[in-house]
């Protein structure tokens, strides 16, 4: 088996088609760095299945599609396909001819193909499982793994062991039954957990069930005796109610006589204050003036001292800079005597410049003569010291070659006879364990299909019994759910039934005509009902319309005048009537009002706008003020029932649970009845339901499905040991015939290869000795020419030293005088800018002394003219101060007898609030009673007017019954009247699962045995392939090196799992004692994973194999004994092999050569090196 065929489309750097055909030998694949070859490597790996971007030289699997140059654009998709050729069907399929393709597109999917039929990833690596041609086997080895499987970091080294010993899918058989043993004792632990929730939950049940009768008892007696001392409390509170409402009627009369009175003298009041606040402002302007020219007088008196200190400052500053010009001039005529005597030195050293820096020239030019004459003989001498030692190790090596030559040739004649021998004794064993192995391969053909499906079919079992069971819970609770919210919506409809029937909300009047006249008239209804929302504004609108709810609305103001007749004739008091055709067509309605939100009939449209057209509904009652403020129309509501009314008053207040109800009650009960309708229907699918899951449930049966797979499994085991033992003996001895038979001929070449080596050595010698003799002269004589010249150097250098320093300190006494030059004339032209710039600002000065005086004189002239406006001001303050006092007495008198007043509306409002709150704390107290009833019972105080009091008990003794039956309902807590019926579901949830626990036992059990066996069998094969390949690898290890070099095998003992032990290699070539293999040179580390890795081709063999540039860190030596060896194994391996190295790509019978003639796209050429022999 080999590769024949590689083609690629879109992959890294291969842009174009490109289509790699391989022989069963060596090819080699070759080119300058960063052409591509090594994406040839990538792409094998890649379509074998590879899934880590790092090994493909990647950061991320899209990387491998091409990206695009300057003059190629990026393609869509990458494409790999590797065509095998199976004529000894290593692959398990029935083809003689597989090819395995993969696609990635830059979205991200993926197809794999095998023979252009789609299939898994899955399948792919199945396909080459065990057989050392996985992307992670040993068939492709790259120069950075070698360094990876001589440290194994990432356990890399095991892979490869596991990979020859065919324990990998033994391996991934146990990490699957691992993953459903994990997977079972989840299961098991969760219903092991929910079991005990269950058992809690059932016993609570049954004790919830004992409390909920005792409740009841307590309940039904507790109900009979509130009512009634409710309705007694009731009626008492509604008898003393009427004779406080006449108290509050006076009380408010006598409120409006007082009022009058204080608001006639707040009028008086408020006027005498306007009064007085004209005369303060004239006090004040007057004070204003006083101050202002105060200030003014004080202002022009401090700058007036101010300008005379700057006069006297000018006068200074005047001497001073006179001082400093007499300074410069003195410093001036110094600067120029220094610069002419500087400029009369400088004049006298340029002649003897010139003579120093011709001498220096001079001898400089003399130095470097010599100096370069001294290198020249000096390159040539080095130069006859190389070939000295290049001829000299040249000499050394043919010496070693011959020894080992002579000894090689004594050696090979009884190898050959040995070989012979075993190579018949091996053929025979093959012919017996071939027959054998066929008759136990078709009973394991059929076995395994049957287990197959057995395992398929019990799993599909349980999946679809765990199903079964989950979906009963489910439904179950779905029930309780809907049987729970069918009870509620019964409730609900009962209750707002009974209101509406009742007509309880509505006062005393409008319940008359609705019950006894209502069909009297055209169309008479309330409020009420002609208005609906939806359930977020229903309180809100409640709220706002208050008793506006109550109001009767009729068709014609004749139809509210005979409703009104009616309640004087019966003597049922007064109603407020709302005639349709009184109101107006249209009234103004807000943006975003309530109106918006609210529904009726149309012919109540007038209506609904002239009651909601102004609402507005706000989140908060903060929110509702603002609005309020900036309209003084609306009327704000929050969403709970708090009204804000534009008169800026505040209702707010507790809110009942039942807010929101009587807005559109018959529709909400139309609504409701078609809610319960709906869930009564969904409770009876669902139980149908319910009951067809269970059947289906009883009916699966996996106890025997188990049985009959464990059988099964059970005789597979054992046929596939028996079949691996055979075919891993005919493997070996197969494998070991291949090995005696190479290295017969392999024998036979090198001994005739050897004699015609050893006969060239002896000519080769002695030129070498000749030549050695003749380059020791030419030593000798460059050595005695150079110490001549080293003397003539050391003079030519001291002098030209000499002259240097000379020149050098002519040339800083130069340098020094032109400074000194330089200064002076910076120095003389700084003096002269000073003296000018100093009698400029002397001249500034006398200007501004000038000015300053002319402004003494105008400020003397101001100061003079305030004082005699400020006397003036002063009188007028004084008089302004008078009239003001003045009129605060006569505020003083009014505001008297304001306060007598104001302290009799006190007492009368006080008395009108205490009257307010008795009246509004027993309306509340009435209210409370009807809440209670309400929120209690879910009934209106009319449902309980026949409850009455025990005979024999008083009001206080009924209250102490009632707070015993309460205690003892609270020290019994919440019961649960569905206990019953709960414990029995329960109880049959507990069953099912008790049932589920003794199944995902038995499936432990049965996985835990299938994990002990994996791991016998595979352990065993692990063992024995190691210790063959251990065999092997001291054989292969001083081949590469010599005999007599040290290296071994050794696999961590004593571990918790042998098929995770590590195993350490051992390797000290002769002379060395490393403390281990990290501490050997490249070439070294090179050779001895390439031992290994020809010692598991011994064991079990790969049928190709691709290195890349595995060789690289090879000296010539050891190339050739790699070269050789690979040349040895290719008789049953096919080798890919990168790589810039000659003399391995002499042992090619195929190479290609890879180069890049645009930027970042590769192209192939290939040529058979066996054809080209032919024609040469």
């Amino acid at each position: 088996m080999y590769i024949s065929e590689l083609d690629l489309q879109g992959f890294k750097s291969f842009a174009h088609k490109t289509k790699v055909k391989f022989d069963s030998g060596i090819t080699s694949i070759v080119g300058p760095n960063g052409c591509g070859k090594s994406n040839i490597v990538d792409a094998l790996r890649w379509v074998l299945g590879e899934q880590r971007p790092s090994l493909l030289r990647s950061s991320a699997m899209a990387n491998v599609i091409f990206n695009g140059t300057a003059q190629k654009k990026a393609l869509g998709m990458a494409e790999v396909s590797l065509t095998f050729v199976n004529d000894k069907g290593i692959l398990p399929i029935e083809y003689s001819e597989v090819t395995i393709t993969r696609r990635l597109y830059r979205s991200g999917d993926s197809e794999y193909l095998i023979n252009n039929t789609s299939c898994r990833l899955k399948d792919i690596m199945e396909l080459f499982m065990d057989t050392g041609m996985g992307s992670d086997a040993y068939s492709v080895i790259e120069l950075r793994m070698v360094e990876e499987i001589l440290n194994d970091k990432n356990n890399d080294r095991r892979r490869l062991f596991e990979e020859a010993a065919g324990v990998t899918k033994y391996k991934d058989q146990r990490k699957k039954t691992i993953r459903k043993l994990e997977s079972t004792r989840k299961d098991l632990q969760r219903v092991d957990d929910l079991l005990v929730e269950l058992r809690k939950k059932a016993r609570s049940l049954e004790i919830q069930a004992e409390k909920a009768e005792k409740a009841k008892v307590y309940k039904d007696e507790l109900e009979i005796k509130d009512k009634a001392l409710t309705l007694h409390e009731f009626n008492k509170i509604k008898s003393e109610l009427e004779p406080l409402k006449e108290r509050i009627s006076n009380a408010d009369k006598e409120k409006k006589e007082i009022t009058k009175a204080a608001e006639d003298l707040e009028e008086a009041d408020e006027k005498s204050r306007k009064e007085l606040i004209e005369k303060e402002k004239q006090q004040a302007e007057a004070q204003r003036r006083v101050s202002q020219l105060h200030n003014a007088i004080r202002e022009a008196d401090t700058n007036l001292r101010i300008t005379k200190e700057k006069i006297e400052n000018e006068k200074k500053v005047i001497t001073e800079y006179g001082k400093d010009i007499e300074q410069g001039k003195k410093d001036l005529k110094e600067l120029n005597e220094l610069l002419d005597s500087s400029r009369k030195k400088l004049e006298s050293f340029d002649d003897d410049l010139d003579k120093s820096e011709k001498a220096l020239e001079d001898s400089k030019k003399k130095y470097g003569q010599i100096q370069q004459q001294y290198n020249r003989e000096r390159s040539e001498l080095y130069e006859i010291e190389v070939q000295i030692s290049a001829t000299n190790n040249e000499l050394n090596q043919l010496q070693t070659k011959r020894i080992k030559i002579e000894s090689r040739l004594e050696n090979t004649e009884g190898d050959l006879e040995r070989i012979n021998n075993e190579i018949v004794d091996l053929n025979d064993e093959i012919d017996n364990m071939n027959g054998e192995q066929g008759l136990i391969e078709k009973k394991l053909e059929k076995l395994v299909v049957e287990r197959d499906e057995l395992e398929e079919e019990l799993e599909t079992s349980r999946e679809k019994r765990e199903q079964f069971a989950e979906k009963q819970n489910e439904i179950k609770d779905e029930l309780r759910t809907l049987q729970s919210k069918r009870e509620s919506l019964e409730s609900e409809i009962r209750l707002m039934n009974d209101l509406a029937s009742s007509n309880e909300a509505f006062p005393g009047s409008v319940k008359f005509l609705i019950e006894n006249h209502r069909f009297e008239f055209k169309e008479m209804t309330t409020v009420s009902e002609v208005f609906n929302t939806d359930e977020k504004h229903a309180v809100a609108l409640e709220s706002v319309l208050g008793d506006v709810l109550n109001f009767v609305v009729v068709k014609t103001l004749d139809e509210a005048k005979q409703a009104a007749k009616i309640l004087k004739e019966n003597d049922k008091g007064r109603a407020t009537f709302i005639p349709l055709d009184q109101l107006a067509a249209t009234y103004p309605v807000k943006d975003g009002s309530l109106f918006d939100q609210v529904k009726s009939k149309r012919e109540y449209s007038a209506l609904k706008q002239l009651l909601l057209g102004n609402a507005m509904v706000f989140d908060s009652v903060e929110d509702a003020y603002a609005g309020t403020k900036k309209d003084d129309e609306l009327i704000g509501v929050t969403y709970e029932g708090e009204v804000v009314t534009n008169s800026r008053f505040f209702q707010s207040g507790s809110k009942s649970k039942n807010a929101g109800i009587r807005v559109g009650l018959k529709d909400k009960i139309e609504k409701l009845e078609k809610e319960e309708a709906k869930t009564t229907k969904e409770i009876s699918k669902l139980e149908d339901y319910l009951q067809q899951i269970v059947e289906k449930y009883e009916k699966l049966d996996i106890g025997e499905l188990s049985k009959s797979l464990k059988e099964k499994e059970q005789e597979v085991r054992r046929l596939e040991q028996q079949q691996h033992s055979l075919s891993s003996k005919v493997q070996v001895y197969q494998k070991n015939i291949g090995e005696l038979v190479n290295r017969k001929d392999n024998l036979k070449s090198s001994e005739g290869t050897a004699q015609e080596e050893l006969d060239s050595i002896q000519p080769k010698q002695k030129e070498l000795q000749q030549k050695m003799l003749e380059m020791d002269e030419k030593q000798q004589e460059k050595k005695e020419l150079l110490e001549t010249l080293e003397e003539e150097r050391s003079i030519a250098q001291t002098r030209y030293n000499d002259t240097q320093l000379k020149h050098q300190d002519l040339k800083n006494k130069v340098e020094n005088l032109e400074r000194e030059v330089q200064r002076a004339e910076s120095g003389i032209e700084n003096v002269e800018r000073r003296i000018k710039t100093r009698t400029s600002m002397t001249e500034e000065s006398k200007e501004e002394i000038e000015t300053l005086s002319a402004r003494i004189k105008e400020l003397q002239a101001s100061i003079e003219k305030n004082a005699e406006a400020k006397e003036k001001a002063d009188e007028a303050l004084q008089k302004a101060e008078e009239a003001a006092a003045k009129q605060r007495g006569k505020i003083n008198e009014i505001e008297k007898e304001l306060k007598e007043v104001r302290r009799k509306k006190e007492v009368n409002m006080e008395l009108v609030h205490h009257l307010d709150m008795a009246c509004e704390k027993m309306e509340m107290q009435s209210q409370a009673l009807s809440d209670h009833i309400w929120e209690t019972y879910g009934i209106l105080m009319k449902q309980i007017e026949g409850a009455e009091m025990p005979e024999d008990k008083t009001p206080e003794e009924v209250k102490e019954r009632i707070s015993w039956l309460k205690q003892k309902l609270n020290s019994i807590g919440e019961v649960n009247p569905l206990a019953i019926e709960e414990y029995k579901e329960e109880k049959e949830r507990l069953d099912f699962y008790e049932e589920q626990i003794q199944d995902l036992a038995e499936a432990e059990e049965q996985l835990l045995e299938t994990i002990d066996e994996i791991n016998e069998t595979a352990t065993q094969r692990f063992n024995t392939t190691f210790e063959r390949i251990r065999v092997n690898f001291q054989k292969v290890f001083k081949t590469l090196f010599e005999a007599d070099d040290y290296c071994d095998l050794i696999i961590e003992e004593d571990v918790e799992d042998p098929l995770e032990a590590r195993i350490e290699i051992k390797a000290q070539p002769r002379g060395k004692r490393p403390s281990g293999i990290s501490q050997l040179s490249g070439g070294e580390k090179t050779l001895t994973a390439i031992a290994l890795l020809f010692a598991i081709y011994l064991v079990k063999p790969s049928p190709f194999c691709v290195l890349d540039e595995v060789d690289a860190p090879l000296d010539d030596a050891n190339i050739e004994r790699f070269a050789k060896m690979i040349k040895e194994f290719s008789e049953q391996t096919q080798f890919i092999i990168i790589t810039h190295n000659k003399k391995t790509m002499s042992k090619a019978e195929m190479m290609y050569g890879v180069t890049m003639p645009v930027t970042g796209v590769s192209r192939l050429v290939g040529v058979k090196l066996d054809e080209v022999e032919d024609v040469l």
